[in-house]
């Protein structure tokens, strides 16, 4: 693993859309939900609204929820090519091949279910552990990816819906890795521990180095490393502190998504006494990714 840069070298993530969560890239294009069961696709710069929820880009396709279906359109022209269904759905992921989502069981636990665009059974990919989550699956050909997450720590997978096989992709002891998205031969995803929350990028293999596009304040708060009234000692070999959120603020790195040129995140508020609300942050790439 590489070393991450110091904070104040990381690239910086901006404000892309307010009230806007879930982001999804795809084919040049953009899409993520909005409070309320908007959501909305940005074509060329214009955004319009999608008849459903919880988009997903891959490939030609575009996909969103419409009760226990999943509409299935040509991201191209719009055309709608089919409806399939996926019983309970609360997240979904797409490619040329495959659709993929997440559904609650009658335990209330994550279940991941995959099938083929051209018609089968759909099969079940993996099921939460006991007090755990599964993440939003992301989808490349017939490759699907998640995070899995429980009271023994998280880690990245990978299964391969043709052969049933899967890979660890990340763990990483004492942080938490979460929320990947790739473009089938790059994996986004946040690791996040004690000190700040990192947005990193890597190959799709297992354990293989990352570089931190990004650095957020830890969703904890630390302290200020010195006493009140003083100021931090600084000489030229001290690298700058992690990043400190605002005083009685709780921020949270959660789904993302990648595109040639960018990389999405969702980034969830939280203060007392106040509803949370979400917005997407963009990491500008360097030029081919």
């Amino acid at each position: 693993m590489r070393r991450p840069p110091a904070p104040a070298r990381a690239r910086p993530a901006r404000l892309y859309a307010g009230d806007a969560y879930d982001p999804a890239a795809g084919a040049g294009l953009l899409a993520w939900q909005r409070p309320g069961g908007i959501a909305l696709l940005r074509r060329d710069g214009v955004d319009g609204t999608l008849p459903g929820r919880h988009p997903a880009l891959g490939g030609s396709v575009l996909a969103w929820l419409d009760g226990d279906a999943a509409v299935i359109a040509d991201t191209a022209t719009g055309a709608l090519r089919d409806r399939l269904p996926a019983p309970g759905a609360q997240a979904i992921g797409v490619s040329d091949q495959i659709l993929a989502w997440r559904a609650p069981d009658v335990e209330g636990r994550d279940v991941l279910w995959a099938r083929a665009l051209a018609g089968s059974e759909p099969v079940r990919l993996a099921r939460a552990p006991r007090g755990g989550e599964l993440g939003r699956p992301a989808v490349a050909g017939g490759l699907v990816i998640y995070h899995v997450a429980g009271v023994s720590g998280s880690r990245i997978v990978l299964v391969d819906t043709a052969t049933g096989a899967k890979q660890v992709l990340r763990r990483t002891p004492g942080a938490q890795v979460s929320n990947p998205a790739t473009d089938g031969t790059q994996l986004l995803h946040v690791h996040a521990w004690g000190r700040q929350q990192e947005l990193r990028l890597g190959p799709l293999t297992p354990g293989a180095a990352d570089d931190v596009i990004a650095v957020h304040p830890s969703s904890g708060r630390r302290d200020r490393e010195h006493e009140p009234g003083r100021t931090r000692h600084r000489h030229r070999h001290r690298a700058p502190l992690p990043p400190i959120a605002p005083r009685g603020e709780t921020q949270s790195l959660w789904s993302t998504a990648l595109a040639p040129d960018g990389a999405y995140v969702t980034r969830i508020i939280a203060r007392a006494g106040q509803a949370r609300r979400a917005d997407i942050l963009r990491v500008t790439l360097p030029r081919g990714g």
